[in-house]
Parts: structure tokens; sequence; C-alpha cells
């Protein structure tokens, strides 16, 4: 007993982790701040400003994370409202993430790696991952109107690289620069007064790479084994991105009547497009009507295109306008109603699907629409 009394180690002294604790901290103050932004941002608050592409309105703040819960209480999402000239066209890039539009007004056409798509107003425009694009306007008398969004998560995987091939035909340098041209006379970047330099274009050779290998990857056989399985899929994913409609139109979705009320689905997993992360439907809420009331864990981004009326989430009210910008963060309860006795209102809806794929998706429904037959 002595002996082994002389063997047992003296306990340890217990040292705290303040990790928890920390992040209980950084959580609860995140919390706070959700709360603190508003679910309405309006239209007109909001200004036109120039990018390498063209004239934007941004409502989520800083593009990528520098954004996130600067403007709205949306932590995947980046959402822009994009102009495109009478007669002009966007500049040309390519990038990882995969980018949404919704066109709101207008007409016009993309080329997508060298590939022409039509598109109108309601129709649903697709930018799959490493895809050049452009969009271009024909209309001479007015411009075009895109709603769109880019998934904040491209920045958390180390995918946020753009690479900019073009700018658009009205860029225009910071006061006091001087634009800098590439061999062909394109713009390739401007220097300031001070002689410092900003050059657009393909500055990230180890991006290039992957996009050109993508495109050039052919695996034709049936995989011998486990690693060949990977090999394939790069093939398959790049042949489907490629071969599958880059335009979801309108006239050729169907109006559902569901528990949530009158709805146009135009993204969905069940909706053939090259696009894994977003669901989109267009509603429409009868006058002086209500849609259904839900919620899910996946964020909501409505853009208004007619009407007035307003939203409640969680208990609390939110009026809204045609052409503002309504979000719903997750796990928020929200219903909708059309404060217009005498005509319809209609909204676009965007759905974060990023939380399908972590065991998170689907919809918990708590209220039908009075317009719902069963």
């Amino acid at each position: 007993m002595e002996r082994q009394i002389e063997r047992r180690r003296e306990a340890e002294p217990v040292v705290y982790s303040r990790l928890i604790e920390e992040l209980w901290a950084r959580l609860k103050a995140e919390e706070d701040k959700i709360a603190s932004l508003p679910h309405v941002v309006k239209f007109e608050k909001v200004p036109w400003v120039q990018n390498a592409q063209t004239y934007i309105k941004h409502y989520s703040g800083p593009v990528g994370m520098p954004g996130r819960l600067s403007e709205v209480p949306i932590c995947t999402l980046d959402l822009v409202e994009q102009m495109v000239f009478a007669h002009g066209r966007s500049g040309k890039h390519r990038h990882y993430m995969e980018a949404f539009f919704f066109i709101i007004e207008g007409s016009g056409y993309e080329i997508h790696d060298n590939v022409k798509y039509p598109w109108e107003a309601g129709d649903v425009m697709c930018v799959p991952t490493y895809c050049i694009h452009q969009h271009f306007n024909p209309d001479a008398a007015k411009p075009a109107r895109l709603f769109f969004s880019v998934p904040i998560v491209f920045e958390l995987l180390g995918l946020a690289s753009i690479e900019q091939l073009e700018m658009h035909e009205k860029y225009q340098p910071p006061e006091g620069s001087t634009l800098l041209r590439g061999p062909g006379g394109e713009i390739v970047g401007y220097r300031r007064a001070d002689g410092t330099e900003t050059r657009f274009g393909a500055a990230d050779l180890e991006f290039q790479h992957m996009m050109e290998a993508k495109r050039a990857t052919h695996f034709d056989r049936e995989p011998h084994n486990t690693y060949e399985h990977y090999l394939k899929a790069l093939t398959e994913q790049t042949r489907w991105r490629q071969s599958i409609p880059h335009v979801v139109r309108a006239k050729e979705r169907p109006w559902e009547d569901t528990q949530m009320g009158r709805l146009k689905y135009m993204l969905s997993p069940y909706i053939p497009s090259p696009l894994l992360l977003y669901d989109c439907y267009v509603q429409e809420i009868p006058p002086g009507g209500r849609s259904g009331k839900h919620r899910h864990v996946g964020e909501e981004v409505h853009k208004i295109l007619s009407g007035q009326g307003y939203d409640i989430h969680n208990g609390k009210r939110w009026d809204w306008d045609a052409e503002d910008v309504v979000v719903i963060p997750n796990n928020t309860t929200h219903q909708h109603f059309n404060a217009d006795p005498r005509r319809p209102a209609h909204f676009v809806a965007i759905q974060s699907r990023l939380y399908h794929y972590v065991g998170h998706g689907g919809i918990e429904h708590l209220e039908d629409a009075p317009s719902h037959n069963g």
C-alpha cells in the first residue's frame, strides 16, 4: 500500500479553456447584431455605384465577408441589383462562384463561354461556376435591370477570385486617374495621380490554369478504382454545366396553388438548372390577402416586384413597397400581407439552398394561405 501511494501521481491543477466562453460571447454579439438590423431595405436609400461590370445597388453592404451582417441580417448571400445600359453590355469576367440573376425589367441575352442565351423580364438567368459571362442589352431606348446574388460561402472556401477580362463600356476610373490599356486597347486597370496602379484581368495564373483544366479534362471510361471516380467527376460536372440550359423561362414555369399561396417555382432541386445553392420562386398575394405562415433554417430574400404590404417576422411588422428588398434571417417565422385591397402584390423570393446540404433543409409549415384549396 505504501509503495502504491508513493507511485500515485499528484493531482494536476485544472486549466480552464476559455474557448467555449469566447464562442458564447461571440455568438451573443452576433445575435444582438442580427436583432439590430432592418429586415426591409428601401430602394431609394441605396445609391447606384459603379463597379467593373456596370452600375449596381448593393443592398447587403461591402462585397463578400466584409458585408456580412453590416447592413442586413443575412450571413450567406450578397444582394445586388445591376443595370445594363440601353444598347450596352456589362463587363466580362469569370469566377468560381455561381451566380443567380432575376430579370426585373428589360430583355437581352448572355454570352456564356461563347454560347448565347436570350432572357426577358421574369426569367432567371444562371451563371454556373467557371463560366466566362457577359450581359447584353440590345434595346436602344431603356436599360435592363437584374437582381442578383452570389454566395458568400465561396470566400470562406478560399474561392473568391475574379478574373476580369473586359470592363463595362462606360467604365470611369477614380477621379485624377488614367486608364491602363492592354495590347488590344482593352482596359486593364488604372494609375492614380500618385503613381499607384490597380490592374484587372488575368493576374492569378493558378486561377486561370484551374479554369482551363475544368474544360480540357476528359475522362470517358468507366472508373477502375475509387480514385478514378473522382477523375470522372471533374468531367461530368463540367459537361453538366455546359449542357444544361442557363436560363429558366418564366413563361414555361407553371403557377401552383400551395399551402403558402400562389407560387411559381423557378429554381429548386426538382427543376434542371446549373445552380446548386439557390431556390427561387415568384409569389402572388391577392388583393387584401395574405400568404401562409412557415419557417425554415435557410435564409430568404424578397425583391418586391409590385404592390405594397407588410411582413410579420417573429411577431414584428415590417412594411414594404414595390422595389424594396425584404430579408428573412434563418429560423424566422414569417408571413406576408398585401395591404392593397384592389391590386395583387408580387415578389421574387430567393432562398439559400446551402442549408439543405448540411442537413437543415425543408420547411416547417404553420398556417395555410386563405386561398389554398387543400
